[in-house]
């Protein structure tokens, strides 16, 4: 997924996370804006964790070290550990419902 994909993703995994909010939630701006900036608090945020992790098929283990401030860290963790790749957010938040 592209820079701007990978937005669309959160936002989507985010309306997962936060489900009583799914059609008000913001979608985060840009890979650099802060989490603590946004309408995730860090219970919202290890819920988002969660799934990225499932998603890129991240073991539990490594998903524990995932700290991540921005989008763009958190783009950054999944391009090292991820074991599976998929090609649209479609594809990607499929495998989530």
């Amino acid at each position: 997924m592209k820079n701007e994909e990978f937005l669309d993703f959160l936002h989507e995994v985010g309306k997962l996370a936060k489900p009583m909010h799914k059609d008000t939630l913001q979608k985060i701006p840009t890979l650099d804006t802060a989490f603590r900036n946004t309408e995730y608090d860090s219970l919202d945020m290890l819920v988002v964790y969660m799934y990225v992790c499932d998603v890129y098929g991240i073991d539990e283990e490594t998903g524990k070290e995932l700290i991540a401030r921005t989008p763009k860290e958190l783009l950054a963790f999944v391009t090292r550990h991820k074991t599976k790749d998929p090609q649209t957010v479609a594809a990607a938040v499929e495998g989530l419902l």
